[in-house]
């Protein structure tokens, strides 16, 4: 019996067909064009890392053995191009290949303008369908910028049609991190806002539900998982840290309901930005909301 998680982790060469897909996106430019910290490039590898350093195949508190989860690893994408839009297109041709062959794809990242691609890949391996889907973070990233930057991805995407605004949901905003035109855009899109106060007098299950039913309204969804979503003081190596945020417990919940949803095709951990970490302590987060997220995978399979 396979003990460790990393040990059902095969090159994608070595798994044409698996249940779980995962591709790392070394990206920080989009972060650093919103002036936040450089170094989000870094998070794929730390990321795994952290997989192969401590988790099991077994979950104690849902009684969910992984063991026959197939788990491809694309490694990373090469993201060298001397045009930002060319990474981008990159990114969109290469996320939307994954997709056409594996059921779920995991991205490792990396800044959250990668997500504007990411999601539009998504758009194209599902015959062109506009799609739903759920952005965990602080802040709401809907700015309305010419350039490509971690504050304009879901802007971008409702406003050119890849996505859904009654099938959206920004869940875990913070109070005095976003403008007004940018809820009053997500108003007029039809999108449903969760600040980060509702969760932490209702606690995420509730929430996370509801979301889930209203992406997979549109068949095949995103969950993207901002770590800066998490309070400073769980996740300190982020490229835009918050005193306040999500628990760890709170994380893992949302992201093992994230698995359990088959609607659920594409799912992120963004931002991680390793060059900022205590002891390792984001990374492991990061590590634990994608066991999190395989968990909820396993539990949907059995």
């Amino acid at each position: 019996m396979v003990n460790f998680l990393h040990e059902l982790i095969k090159p994608a060469t070595e798994l044409p067909e698996a249940e779980v897909c995962l591709v790392g996106l070394p990206l920080d430019f989009g972060t650093v064009l919103e002036g936040g910290r450089a170094g989000a490039v870094g998070a794929p590898a730390a990321i795994r890392r952290e997989l192969r350093r401590y988790h099991k195949t077994y979950n104690l508190e849902h009684h969910v053995h992984l063991n026959r989860l197939r788990i491809a690893d694309a490694g990373n994408l090469a993201l060298h191009r001397p045009g930002h839009a060319a990474n981008h297109a990159h990114i969109r041709e290469q996320v939307a290949a994954l997709l056409r062959q594996y059921p779920r794809v995991v991205v490792l990242g990396g800044s959250h303008d990668g997500s504007y691609s990411t999601v539009r890949g998504l758009f194209d391996a599902t015959g062109g369908q506009v799609v739903g889907g759920i952005n965990l973070d602080a802040h709401a990233d809907v700015k309305d910028r010419p350039v490509i930057s971690s504050g304009t991805p879901f802007g971008r995407l409702l406003r050119e049609g890849f996505l859904h605004g009654p099938h959206f949901t920004e869940l875990g905003l913070h109070s005095n991190l976003n403008t007004w035109p940018d809820i009053e855009f997500l108003h007029q899109q039809q999108a449903t806002i969760v600040p980060l106060a509702h969760v932490q007098t209702d606690g995420i299950p509730l929430y996370m539900s509801r979301a889930l039913s209203r992406a997979a309204k549109s068949g095949a969804c995103f969950v993207s998982f901002d770590v800066d979503s998490c309070a400073e003081a769980f996740a300190p190596a982020v490229s835009a840290p918050s005193a306040d945020g999500f628990t760890p417990r709170q994380a893992t919940e949302a992201a093992f309901l994230a698995g359990r949803q088959r609607e659920v095709r594409l799912f992120e951990v963004m931002e991680l930005n390793p060059v900022f970490d205590r002891d390792n302590q984001t990374t492991r987060l990061a590590a634990t909301v994608l066991a999190a997220y395989l968990t909820g995978v396993a539990a949907e399979l059995q």
